[in-house]
């Protein structure tokens, strides 16, 4: 059992150390961010956003008439009008129809920002199930190496007398547990493997990281918040979604104000008679936009409680997430000094071999180290993924 004992120190010293390869989520996500088809659907639909919030912000069509005019009688003559006009929205319009275009391109811009960032989280934390799964398979091949090997000696110690019937079965129903979590195991990461594949567009990805990267210490928590709040582009998805109701105020006044028409017109006769001259109209809007700066201002009020709520909200929240990681790193800790100073698998042998432990005894021992283990690894996989959460504003 001394590739057990090897197996367990080289796994605290990895667990302690958290050695990984540089980069290699890091790569993961790249290939991702360029391949999904989500992502790639997302990035058109912004572009078709964009566009739409430019439509509307140009002068209306100008307009041509012609009108025509025959006389009665023998000698009556024709006349005819040719009007060319140009309506005008209040000067101020223009500029705010553009700021507040400007502003929902911008939004559009964050909105397609944390689509990415909720895409690639995704895929960090399927990152971190593989290489939890991993970890988990490599305890669970030495739990069954070590089962078969039970089966075998106790098959033999039946046969020599040295065992009992009792003893045997005990045996054998550790070797068929360790067997079936085995398995469970094995499908579980070819099902995590696999839905990382389809964050990939469907195209293999090469990610064969076994351990977690080596992190720095947790930041403090105000600082923590205030970079989400900075960076995070649901946040400013938020602020921006503001922002855009309170120019829609804005626009809303304008367009209650006057409009006005330009125009050239030229008049003729079948005499030869002509005249020039132009036209100038005013538009008083005193039905078309009734109530609108009524609902902009509602809409405004309410663009402002909800960010006000989403930022308390997401306080809450971090907070929530900070404690959690605060805790699980204390209990990484506590484990790792545990284990070192827990009986591994080869003394236990020993013990039962020199018939200082029964079978019962040895497999309430046995049974510790692994559960023992097991918890670690769930700690450390809830640890990688609440940091993940935490830091996702990085990605």
């Amino acid at each position: 059992m001394n590739k057990y004992k090897t197996y367990l120190a080289g796994l605290l010293l990895l667990a302690a150390l958290g050695v990984q390869a540089q980069g290699h989520i890091d790569d993961v996500l790249k290939s991702i961010e360029n391949n999904n088809k989500s992502l790639s659907a997302n990035r058109q639909l912004t572009d078709a956003q964009q566009l739409e919030a430019r439509t509307g912000n140009y002068l209306s069509n100008p307009s041509v008439e012609l009108e025509k005019m025959w006389g009665e009688g023998k000698d009556a003559g024709s006349e005819y009008t040719l009007t060319v006009s140009q309506s005008l929205d209040f000067p101020t319009t223009y500029a705010r129809k553009n700021k507040l275009a400007e502003l929902k391109t911008t939004t559009f811009d964050y909105q397609f920002a944390a689509f990415r960032q909720q895409v690639l989280l995704t895929a960090k934390q399927k990152c971190i199930e593989i290489i939890y799964l991993r970890k988990q398979k490599k305890l669970l091949t030495e739990r069954l190496e070590n089962a078969r090997e039970m089966c075998a000696l106790y098959d033999k110690r039946l046969k020599t007398g040295d065992a009992n019937q009792l003893e045997v079965n005990k045996v054998h129903l550790e070797h068929l547990n360790a067997e079936n979590q085995s398995r469970l195991n094995t499908a579980a990461l070819e099902a995590a493997i696999e839905q990382l594949q389809n964050l990939n567009g469907g195209q293999p990805i090469d990610f064969a990281d076994t351990d977690f990267q080596l992190l720095p210490n947790l930041e403090p928590f105000e600082q923590i918040y205030s970079e989400f709040m900075s960076l995070d582009p649901g946040m400013k998805n938020l602020t921006g979604a503001q922002q855009i109701a309170e120019q829609e105020v804005k626009v809303n006044r304008s367009l209650s104000l006057p409009k006005f028409g330009i125009g050239y017109k030229r008049g003729g006769s079948s005499d030869g008679a002509a005249s020039n001259g132009f036209t100038i109209g005013v538009s008083v809007p005193l039905f078309e936009n009734k109530n609108t700066v009524k609902k902009a201002k509602a809409q405004a009020a309410f663009a402002t409680a909800t960010l006000e709520e989403n930022q308390l909200n997401l306080r809450t929240n971090l907070k929530q997430l900070y404690q959690q990681a605060e805790a699980l790193k204390h209990s990484l800790d506590e484990y790792a000094k545990a284990l070192k100073q827990q009986r591994n698998i080869q003394l236990l042998n020993k013990a039962r071999d020199a018939g200082q432990l029964s079978v019962i005894d040895y497999f309430i021992e046995v049974a510790s180290i692994y559960d023992s283990w097991q918890t670690y690894l769930d700690v450390e996989r809830n640890y990688h993924d609440i940091l993940a959460q935490l830091y996702q504003y990085k990605l």
